[in-house]
């Protein structure tokens, strides 16, 4: 169980993404797609292609875990 800061909003992604750009280009679809900064501190989980396999991206200020 991951523990959230109040305030904080998960974002979902509706549309499968390939995953294979890592969290570097995770975080430029978060900028182009969604028009928010990565790393505000929300959350953002991103789908695979088959949509069996999610992938969330909790950034914080100085990297993404």
């Amino acid at each position: 169980m991951i523990g959230l800061p109040p305030g904080t909003k998960v974002f979902l992604a509706c549309q499968p993404i390939d995953l294979r750009s890592g969290f570097d280009g995770l975080a430029a679809k978060v900028q182009q797609i969604i028009g928010a900064d990565p790393f505000s501190g929300h959350v953002f989980i991103f789908r695979s292609k088959r949509g069996h396999y999610p992938k969330p991206a909790k950034p914080e200020p100085k990297r993404i875990i």
